[in-house]
């Protein structure tokens, strides 16, 4: 019997770009300062600036797709007369991983498993 190969891409549809930060928070980074009380020598660890998404490491990659638009069918004529295909966006907010060892596959497979839906085919993949 052959063993199944784990799954490495992961293709994650979320509601909206500003559910990135919660659904995504383990692939955010929170720069941090220490503190050091000058009387009593006492060491404070306090949060620098915003929350930021690591976007590759040694353990995976994330590809921001964003907004995904598809043709609607029409054709429209921009003002120089050339032709062109109407786009419409469709609804959600994308983003591909891409897992490079075991490390976030545990978060990762939690995240496209509750808070994402992965598409059928997707528009953007990992080559």
């Amino acid at each position: 019997m052959e063993e199944e190969t784990p799954k490495t891409d992961f293709y994650i549809k979320l509601s909206s770009e500003a559910d990135m930060p919660t659904l995504l928070a383990p692939f955010y980074h929170q720069d941090t300062e220490t503190l050091v009380d000058g009387e009593t020598l006492e060491e404070t660890v306090v949060n620098v600036g915003d929350p930021y998404m690591v976007m590759q490491t040694a353990d995976y990659a994330i590809d921001i797709v964003g907004i995904i638009s598809k043709p609607t069918g029409n054709i429209l004529t921009n003002a120089e007369g050339n032709e062109y295909p109407e786009q419409a966006p469709l609804d959600g907010w994308h983003i591909n991983i891409r897992l490079l060892n075991d490390t976030f596959r545990e978060v990762t497979e939690a995240i496209d498993l509750t808070n994402g839906t992965s598409p059928v085919t997707p528009s953007r993949v990992w080559l």
